[in-house]
């Protein structure tokens, strides 16, 4: 793996770990409530989060908006116990680390257009999946709060 890319993964790595410690705070009631009225429920957010490591790197590869539907809505039926959603966590996160192990420089610098049309480099995805899971981390953290969770031991930062 490249040298810049050690600190990314790491901070990658620690956001994984304290997202699979939140999510062992998830009541078995929690799970079908909506974290703001009108919203995700707990369930629907947890599977959201543990996919996008994977997700966002298939979208820093060009896959179309109906590719990344089709991969939510396959996992939405499949990840049902706490213990699915942090196995697939981690499966999601060493798919995201495989795929960048190899690069070298030029990949890196390689930039590819979302179907949305943004366009980012490889390296610029990875903050920008660094961002998305720390919004979404943030939201379970709220919620779990409002529920009346005990979070005093869960670190959001190093």
């Amino acid at each position: 793996m490249q040298q810049p890319l050690i600190p990314i993964f790491s901070q990658l790595k620690f956001q994984v770990e304290s997202i699979k410690e939140l999510m062992n705070c998830v009541s078995f009631f929690s799970m079908e409530q909506e974290i703001y009225p009108g919203g995700r429920t707990c369930l629907e957010l947890l599977t959201h989060i543990v996919l996008i490591p994977e997700a966002d790197y298939w979208l820093s590869q060009g896959a179309s908006a109906e590719e990344i539907k089709q991969f939510y809505f396959y996992w939405q039926k499949e990840l049902t116990t706490i213990e699915m959603l942090e196995a697939r966590i981690d499966l999601s996160f060493s798919i995201l680390e495989d795929a960048y192990k190899e690069l070298e420089q030029e990949d890196l610098d390689r930039k590819s257009k979302s179907y949305w049309g943004t366009m980012y480099s490889q390296t610029e995805w990875l903050l920008v999946i660094i961002t998305h899971l720390s919004h979404h981390r943030s939201q379970l953290f709220s919620f779990l709060k409002v529920e009346g969770e005990d979070l005093r031991t869960i670190r959001l930062f190093e």
